[in-house]
């Protein structure tokens, strides 16, 4: 590799001495560096790989302002609660070494085409790394929605929303909705009901082979489609929203250091005896 992008988070502690160490060991190896704040315009076509500076978030901007799908990415965990990070500010130097000589691997994570329709016509389209949620807007009304998998009807439900969530995504807000933990390696997606209005309504795993379809009914008029915390579309009565596996896939760079279940001890704080003191 040649030119590597380089995305941070400008607002981030310490950032521009971490940008410095990135630039310098890239450089040491004859390559090039663009920056790009994570706010900024798209990276230039000739960038074959990003280091991002930040948490989840500003991984999530990096994926969006890569060049083509499948540009691979090295995080540096400068966040609270990051999944998605390989790296630790301490660590750095060292990680570009690796990055820049082709010492490490790809790990590539599913991600969600999500789609919203009205009367056969395609509203929008996008594409998330954690999940599509639609979502109650204006009023305080509860959702109602015809839930259905291919061509078969799971059930109709009430809610304050719905989430549909990949492998990456099952640490995010579908976690928080009270969905399960999804190992990156599992070829599923997940369905969270937002607070529903019925005891039996609980989260879903289910195939990424399968198209899910979300139908909103008489008191679907206020809601939002929302895709990684980024509005998308305002919804009506009888809108269709679509989520399955799309084409591409985002490519993660892995160096070996934590791996997922570690990852999850460490940001969970699983087996610590001082979590709850």
């Amino acid at each position: 590799m040649r030119t590597f992008g380089l995305v941070y988070h400008p607002g981030k502690p310490g950032v521009a001495d971490l940008r410095a160490i990135v630039r310098s060991g890239i450089e040491a190896h004859g390559a090039r560096v663009i920056e790009v704040p994570g706010s900024g315009p798209a990276i230039a076509e000739d960038v074959e790989a990003i280091v991002v500076l930040g948490g989840d978030g500003t991984m999530l901007r990096a994926l969006r302002l890569a060049p083509r799908p499948g540009t691979p990415i090295l995080g540096v965990d400068l966040g609270t609660l990051g999944f998605l990070a390989e790296v630790r500010p301490d660590d750095l130097s060292a990680a570009v070494e690796r990055l820049v000589v082709g010492d490490h691997t790809i790990e590539h994570r599913v991600l969600l085409q999500v789609e919203a329709w009205r009367a056969g016509e395609r509203l929008a389209s996008a594409i998330a790394v954690n999940e599509a949620a639609v979502l109650r807007a204006r009023s305080g009304r509860l959702i109602e929605a015809r839930i259905e998998a291919d061509d078969q009807t799971l059930a109709t439900y009430g809610a304050d929303g719905f989430l549909v969530a990949t492998p990456t995504g099952s640490t995010a807000y579908a976690l928080s909705a009270g969905g399960p933990i999804v190992s990156p390696d599992v070829p599923a997606f997940v369905f969270v009901p937002v607070c529903p209005h019925s005891l039996t309504a609980r989260p879903l795993v289910w195939s990424q082979d399968r198209t899910l379809r979300i139908t909103l009914r008489a008191r679907g008029e206020d809601a939002v489609l929302t895709v990684d915390g980024q509005e998308l579309a305002l919804l009506e009565h009888g809108d269709v929203v679509t989520c399955r596996r799309a084409v591409p896939s985002l490519a993660l760079v892995r160096l070996g250091q934590t791996g997922f279940f570690g990852t999850l001890r460490q940001k969970l704080r699983w087996g610590d005896p001082h979590r709850d003191s």
